[in-house]
């Protein structure tokens, strides 16, 4: 006996390649040993450091005998088998067959895909699909030197893995906790952790509501195929009794999703929501969208916590986008859920039709710029047939707009812009207008920037850029409705922009002069920051914009914007709007901060009242979102939203996860404070447990796989 030195093991190897068939002549065979005996009676063994390859599979011992005769491997231990699926078996003595595929192993474990291990007195292969272990203890838990008990395992009599299924069947199952029996069950199937989508029970939930009292939720999932899914989930509760259900598709060129509920309540009796959504692409690069959504009455939503949606849109819409047009065709039917709206919604718009067009002209490059012909069609419809309430309007228009960009003397950009637009109306249950209506808005526009920039040693760069912009419309014609343009939020998006209307039924007239300025700077540090500041003035005495807008008289507010970032950990934006005197009438300031342990986002909004939102109170809200780990396992969390005109929270959360390679939990203690006729405020409390290791259940746990001591 030799002790083989790395070439002698090398020439083994190739030994065995030629000299050993039936254990090594396949092309994908071969076995390193430090020593190789033969004998008379055919058989070879190999000692010391033994690996076997084979077809994707790894064996590793420190003994193993081939005999010819039966074509089987004995195999002495610490033995480790890593199959092609990546799933390992760790035994002390084995039988094995040539292939590595059937035989049994004694004092043996199975660890699958990293995640679950299953300890057995002895493991049986058959047929290279089925491992048959009996006497088991497994549990995806790490068992340290100080704590020799998991925090959960599941102990059976006999456990069969179907490896082409990918299913554990258990049975004589008890589950344990922290060693303690919880609860017992003669059959169980789980499936391995490998396996992404299998039919089956999901880790249910508890849920405590002070509408609709203590309850849980036992999701049940069911695989369509290989791209369909459905998940039903009974929810029982001591006031309700409902079922929910979530259907997706995914199909050749699309998907849908479809979801919902279904209640017997104590509240409103029956009741229940449905959402869906679909995708189709179409030939010629079109796209066709749809959405759907129904609920049974205006609280449903909230008082389950499906949603916050208090408009629902029914939709189809077909579009395209190519590099040089665009189209769009779309029908929504509006529901309103707001209980201010509910007395008065035949006087709300419920249906809506619009149509889209705009492509590029490229004759008109010839003059040096670029222009854009558009069309439309839009159709609006109220339930009522009272005079004004029950006003209907449709409108088809057109309009070209061509734009040019010059570098004048010391680097002032100038950018020109001329357009013109026509519109015909058609006007409906409201003595206000004329039944038909025409209009013409023709303008121009010429916007002066002028960058300046300046870099300093160390890598940091500012830029400073005056900006004035000088706009001229006269409109011609009639004067319209205001159906898509009601609404108008004055940012630094539309500062310098051709109008502050979101639409096309608003159209600012006469001349109106923009300016501002902007400074941005890029540090070497790791940080940055933006600052804007400017103001819209008319040339022709008023703006004609609502007093709430910010736009009101012959000059706006001072538009204020800033945003400083930080190593891409904090990020600070902020937009105000102040009058004349200093005095803020909007302002809305958002904080996201990321640490190693955790994050914070929190926002604060005042805004003056807006009756054209249907606000006509002033509005002050501040709302925090934050996270903190407070070690490698336990994780705190909260968020709230507070009112300061009502002087309380509209909405507050507090959590607490629990998380390691095994276990993670979850507890969860909510109360929403709004109140209508419809919904009362209401308390949760959450409860859920995942056992990781299980199924697709991976964990994400900082502190993984780590022993204390």
């Amino acid at each position: 006996m030799i002790k083989a030195s790395a070439l002698l093991r090398t020439w083994f190897v190739v030994l065995f390649t030629f000299f050993a068939p039936p254990l090594v002549a396949q092309e994908s065979a071969s076995l390193i040993a430090d020593r190789v005996f033969f004998d008379q009676a055919g058989r070879i063994t190999a000692e010391g450091n033994v690996t076997v390859f084979y077809q994707g599979s790894e064996l590793r011992a420190e003994r193993v005998v081939y005999s010819e005769a039966g074509d089987q491997l004995s195999i002495s231990g610490p033995i480790t088998v890593i199959q092609p699926d990546g799933n390992v078996l760790i035994a002390e003595q084995a039988t094995l067959d040539q292939d590595l595929a059937n035989g049994v192993l004694t004092s043996a474990r199975l660890v699958l895909d990293q995640q679950l291990q299953l300890a057995a007195n002895r493991i049986s292969r058959v047929d290279g699909r089925f491992t048959t272990l009996s006497r088991v203890v497994s549990s995806s838990c790490r068992v340290c030197a100080n704590s020799q008990t998991p925090l959960w395992d599941i102990r059976a009599n006999r456990v069969i893995h179907d490896t082409q299924e990918r299913q554990l069947y258990f049975e004589g199952a008890q589950f344990r906790f922290a060693g303690v029996p919880i609860f017992y069950l003669p059959r169980l199937r789980l499936p391995d952790p490998t396996l992404d989508r299998a039919t089956g029970y999901l880790i249910p939930r508890l849920q405590t509501s002070s509408d609709l009292g203590t309850g849980i939720k036992l999701p049940y999932f069911i695989a369509l195929g290989d791209h369909a899914d459905l998940t039903l989930t009974p929810y029982i509760a001591t006031k309700t009794q409902t079922l929910e259900f979530n259907l997706r598709q995914e199909i050749k060129n699309g998907r849908i999703d479809i979801q919902g509920a279904i209640s017997e309540d104590e509240i409103e009796g029956s009741r229940g929501y449905f959402f869906g959504t679909a995708e189709l692409r179409l030939p010629r690069e079109f796209l066709l969208t749809g959405q759907v959504e129904f609920v049974s009455d205006a609280g449903y939503l909230f008082t389950y916590d499906y949603s916050e949606k208090d408009r629902l849109n029914n939709e189809l819409a077909l579009t395209r986008v190519r590099e040089k047009d665009l189209f769009r065709a779309s029908a929504t039917e509006f529901r309103t859920l707001r209980e201010s709206e509910i007395p008065i919604r035949d006087t709300l718009p419920d249906r809506y039709i619009e149509l889209t067009y705009l492509r590029d002209i490229p004759s008109l490059k010839l003059f040096g710029g670029e222009a854009t012909a558009r069309i439309d069609f839009a159709a609006l419809n109220r339930p009522s047939s009272v005079d004004v309430d029950g006003r209907d309007v449709s409108r088809i228009g057109g309009g070209v707009d061509w734009s040019r960009q010059d570098i004048l003397g010391p680097g002032i950009v100038a950018d020109s812009e001329l357009g013109v637009r026509f519109d015909a109306y058609n006007v409906g249950q409201d003595s206000n207008f004329d039944t038909n209506l025409s209009r013409f808005v023709p303008r121009g526009a010429v916007e002066l920037r002028w960058p300046f920039a300046r870099g300093q040693s160390d890598g940091t760069v500012d830029v400073i850029q005056p900006v004035i912009r000088l706009d001229y419309a006269n409109t011609g014609g009639q004067a319209v409705p205001l159906e898509d343009s009601r609404i108008i939020e004055f940012d630094e998006a539309n500062l310098f922009s051709q109008t502050r209307f979101p639409g096309v039924d608003g159209a600012e007239d006469g001349a109106r002069l923009a300016t501002g300025v902007s400074w941005s700077r890029r540090s070497s540090a790791g940080w940055d920051l933006d600052v804007a500041v400017g103001r819209v003035a008319s040339l022709d005495g008023n703006l004609s914009f609502s007093a709430s807008s910010g736009l009101a008289g012959d000059q706006s507010e001072w538009l204020l914007a800033a945003r400083l970032g930080l190593n891409e950990s904090l990020s600070v934006s902020t937009r105000s709007l102040l009058d004349d005197n200093v005095a803020f009438t909007l302002s809305e300031t958002r904080v996201d901060w990321a640490f190693e342990r955790g994050g914070v986002s929190t926002t604060y909004l005042f805004a003056e009242p807006e009756p054209l939102e249907g606000r006509n109170d002033r509005l002050s809200e501040w709302s925090f979102d934050g996270s903190l780990q407070l070690n490698d396992t336990w994780t705190a969390r909260t968020d709230w939203r507070y009112d300061f005109n009502e002087g309380r929270a509209a909405r507050a959360g507090v959590g607490l996860d629990f998380e390691n390679e095994c276990l993670r939990l979850a507890l969860s203690l909510s109360r929403r404070f709004a109140t209508s006729t419809s919904v009362t405020p209401t308390t949760e409390f959450g409860f859920r447990v995942s056992l990781l290791g299980v199924g697709n259940g991976r964990s994400t746990a900082a502190g993984t796989g780590s022993c204390n001591g």
